[in-house]
């Protein structure tokens, strides 16, 4: 286990490889087209004041609560789906470094969970300005919602160590993955809320039984005023601690092996 907690802290010690290489990523990626950054804010935008003021119109809610609770759904939901399915194929993508003797590994899923969140980072204006329509949020919200991003962050990372060794023996997880994601996605209370799917019934227990949902959660709902489940603290916190001691616990006995898998 110790070798994983050893890794880590070089990783922070050293943030060159992941933090200003994730930063390159996305700037080379939108360089050479005419709009260049702007294709960041795409996204947002549409899924926000596009299919937001549609699917508002069509259930017929005020469209001023119903955009802030899709822009915050879209955007956490695409930082947490987006950084898994980079995860599987994190090391397959850096074999040349791998295969080079940089066994560190922790910087290869790091990469794309800072990438992710540097995506994030550049929706928050655009998050704000969506908020405009709700009640003031309250500062202990903010407080509470950060708190809450920052333990998904821990989640996604212990998780995306899990599925990067796994995608490395096995690639068939990334392809896994990728067909799973629009299933969760349809049972995750993006584009509808959670008291839609009460206890006690099929589709609440298939909502409740979703990460995703709950990751959603402690970030979304501390700012829309929303109350958040006992079982979401419940559901996270024995995730986060069997995250971190299967992470720990896989890596120390795997990592090693990582440069012949691939």
């Amino acid at each position: 286990m110790s070798l994983f907690f050893r890794h880590l802290a070089e990783s922070f010690r050293k943030p060159d490889h992941w933090l200003y290489a994730s930063w390159l990523d996305v700037i080379t990626k939108y360089r050479k087209n005419v709009l260049g950054l702007f294709w960041i804010f795409f996204p947002p935008i549409i899924y926000i004041w596009g299919l937001g003021g549609f699917l508002a119109a069509v259930q017929g809610r005020p469209a001023a609560n119903f955009l802030a609770h899709i822009g915050f759904g879209f955007m956490v939901f695409r930082l947490t789906s987006t950084m898994l399915m980079e995860a599987g194929s994190s090391f397959a993508a850096y074999q040349p470094y791998i295969l080079e003797g940089n066994l560190r590994l922790t910087d290869f899923v790091m990469r794309p969970l800072a990438r992710s969140v540097i995506h994030f980072i550049f929706a928050v204006p655009l998050l704000v300005i969506a908020l405009v329509g709700e009640t003031t949020v309250p500062a202990l919200g903010v407080l509470a919602s950060f708190a809450g991003f920052l333990l998904v962050l821990v989640n996604l990372f212990v998780y995306g160590i899990l599925l990067a060794l796994l995608g490395a023996r096995f690639p068939d997880v990334n392809d896994f993955l990728g067909s799973v994601m629009l299933g969760v996605f349809l049972i995750t209370p993006i584009f509808w809320f959670a008291d839609s799917a009460p206890p006690g019934t099929m589709q609440g227990a298939l909502m409740r039984g979703n990460p995703f949902h709950h990751m959603l959660e402690v970030i979304r709902a501390p700012l829309l005023g929303t109350q958040i489940e006992p079982l979401t603290f419940i559901y996270l916190g024995v995730m986060t601690v069997l995250g971190i001691l299967l992470a720990a616990i896989f890596y120390s006995r795997f990592a090693r092996r990582v440069p012949a898998w691939l």
